[in-house]
């Protein structure tokens, strides 16, 4: 990738506070053009509303998730807390944007390739899922810090120290410790410091969730609490199922940059995707909400998309994204009861119930037989499911024949 000259007149500073600033300009602009897709709900739903509590008074530690405490934190500190807290997570996808076109502008992309690449994510999964459908959730804040962790892959105590911040937001990020580690051996980073600082950041935070463990009444999302009502296996199969489902639907045809990128390097970058990949399966094996932690498939698929356009493939990918966008328009997946994938969404409790999915008495998802799910719910979705899978593998297919044209195209005819 090239990157435009730093100019010699500008202080280092300056620099940094102009990309900072045009990060932010970027950033506005492509949230403001996602709004015209999905406008943004005012108030928050479900755990949202958890969070708005939390809000107000953060050290009280209400509620069900009382660990997750450094968004209701933050924005208590900046006085955007209780009634603030929608505009304050909105402020957070734009954050996120922001860090989108600057992680884009440290890696050498040019001004409007990190414009094209953050515009991508403004109208995908990432952002328009939490308009309308997990209003008040802090998942932005979760993406952006492991964004800004990357960049600092090269200072270690910084590195780990935004680690641990991630996991004060969300205990998923420890799903993604695997793709933290490699990210710091492909900075070169030393093994005795990840070793110490990946230590401390765990440990540290083990410490703060058993305080707040022995402290809070209200506290229901414990590590007891996933144990007791298990997704592995059989969840974990209808659940993995799903987040194919809605990664199909809310990325489109964008998923074919990560075939591209997986068929055109040839080292250890590639990795990047089955590490993030890997993470999310985890996540599953205890978790149900799909079309949320599916979401962190944005941290490879914005270096793909890097190298895409670098590749100078600007005009195809400005086409893609706005492919996804027209698709997306005429049927939208933000709002569940409009999924083509209805038989899933509408019907998912009811089949889950009848596979074993669900706790009887509780009504909380649980694991099932998976003998169960593949006999009962398989058959069920299989109409809808089948094509999507179908759908998945013409997106794929096409990134991976667009990279043996293009290495075709390089090779030139043979002598």
């Amino acid at each position: 990738m090239t990157q435009d000259p730093p100019s010699p007149d500008r202080p280092p500073v300056a620099r940094l506070a102009g990309e900072l600033g045009a990060a932010l300009v970027a950033a506005g602009l492509c949230y403001g053009l996602s709004c015209l897709i999905v406008a943004p709900s005012p108030e928050a739903i479900t755990f949202g509303k958890q969070w708005e509590w939390m809000s107000e008074a953060p050290f009280e530690l209400r509620g069900q998730f009382p660990h997750r405490i450094l968004g209701p934190l933050l924005a208590h500190c900046l006085g955007l807390g209780g009634a603030c807290w929608v505009p304050f997570v909105r402020g957070l996808a734009v954050l996120l944007l922001a860090t989108v076109f600057f992680f884009a502008r440290c890696r050498g992309a040019r001004p409007v390739d990190a414009l094209l690449v953050t515009l991508a994510m403004a109208v995908t999964a990432p952002i328009q899922m939490y308009k309308q459908h997990w209003v008040g959730f802090v998942d932005p804040l979760c993406y952006l810090l492991f964004f800004w962790a990357w960049m600092a892959a090269g200072r270690p105590v910084l590195y780990w120290g935004l680690f641990l911040a991630n996991l004060l937001s969300h205990e998923l990020a420890a799903f993604l410790l695997p793709w933290a580690w490699f990210v710091r051996r492909e900075a070169n980073g030393c093994m005795r410091a990840d070793v110490i600082g990946a230590g401390l950041a765990l440990g540290l935070y083990g410490a703060f969730y058993l305080w707040v463990k022995a402290a809070a009444p209200q506290q229901k999302f414990t590590a007891s609490y996933f144990f007791d009502n298990p997704m592995f296996p059989g969840g974990t199969v209808v659940t993995i199922t799903l987040a194919i489902t809605h990664l199909v639907v809310a990325f489109g045809p964008i998923l074919a940059v990560l075939a591209w990128h997986q068929h055109t390097r040839r080292d250890r970058e590639r990795a990047h995707l089955w590490l993030v990949g890997g993470g999310i399966i985890a996540i599953f094996c205890i978790a149900w909400d799909w079309s949320r932690h599916s979401n962190l498939i944005a941290l490879p698929l914005v270096l793909a998309s890097l190298h895409f356009v670098a590749a100078g493939h600007r005009l195809v990918y400005t086409g893609i994204v706005g492919l996804g966008v027209g698709l997306m328009v005429w049927i939208p997946p933000w709002f569940i009861s409009a999924w083509p994938t209805s038989a899933i969404a509408d019907g998912n409790l009811l089949m889950a119930t009848r596979a074993g999915l669900q706790n009887p008495a509780t009504k909380e998802p649980m694991g099932g037989a998976l003998s169960d799910v593949l006999t009962a719910w398989v058959p069920a979705v299989a109409p809808v499911v089948v094509p999507i899978l179908a759908i998945l593998a013409a997106i794929w297919f096409a990134g991976a024949w667009f990279a043996r044209r293009q290495a075709s195209a390089t090779a030139g005819p043979a002598a």
